[in-house]
C-alpha cells in the first residue's frame, strides 16, 4: 500500500497537482487530467483514442484505500475530420476509470470502475472503490471510452 502511495505522490509531484488533502492520515493528491492527442500512444494495455480529444477541466484522485474519483468537464472531440461531431462526444456514451499500474510484467490495468454515462457536453463524475494490486507502482488514472457498447481506448489520463 505504501509503495502505491509513494508512487502516486512521486508522479503527482512531477506533473503538478491542484489540491492536497489528508485521507486516513495519508496525503492524497488531486491530479489534473489531460486529453488524448490521438498519437497512437497506448497507456499500458489501454489503446489510444482514434481521434483528437480536448477537455475543459478534469482531475483524478486515488486514495491508499482504493477510493477512486474522477471528474471530467467538456471531454469532447477536437478533430475537424469528424465534421458535425467535432465538439461533441460523438458516439461515446459512457466512460470508466482505470488504474494502470507499472509492474514487473509491464504496464497493465490493475483496477477499473463500472461505466458511468457521459453527457452530450462531455461531463461525467466517476466515484468508486477499486482493489489496486499491492505491487502497483506509479499508477496512472485513465478515462476509458464506451463506444458501441464496448469499453475501449483512453480519452484522458493523469501523468500525460
Amino acid at each position: 500500500m505504501y509503495k502505491v502511495l509513494f508512487a502516486m505522490l512521486a508522479v503527482a509531484s512531477l506533473i503538478g497537482c491542484a489540491e492536497t488533502r489528508k485521507v486516513m492520515g495519508e496525503d492524497v493528491k488531486k491530479t489534473d487530467l489531460h486529453a488524448c492527442p490521438a498519437t497512437g500512444t497506448a497507456i499500458g494495455d489501454v489503446p489510444s483514442c482514434g481521434k483528437v480529444w480536448k477537455i475543459a477541466s478534469g482531475y483524478g484522485q486515488l486514495s491508499p484505500e482504493g477510493d477512486l474519483e474522477v471528474e471530467v468537464k467538456g471531454l469532447v472531440l477536437n478533430d475537424t475530420s469528424t465534421g458535425d461531431s467535432n465538439g461533441t462526444p460523438d458516439g461515446v456514451d459512457g466512460v470508466a476509470a482505470a488504474v494502470v499500474c507499472h509492474g514487473v510484467s509491464g504496464m497493465k490495468v490493475g483496477a477499473q470502475t463500472d461505466v458511468v454515462p457521459l453527457s452530450k457536453t462531455g461531463d461525467a463524475t466517476i466515484k468508486g472503490k477499486v482493489s489496486v494490486p499491492a505491487d502497483c507502482m506509479s499508477p496512472v488514472i485513465v478515462v476509458r471510452e464506451r463506444y458501441e457498447g464496448k469499453v475501449k481506448g483512453w480519452l484522458a489520463a493523469t501523468g500525460m
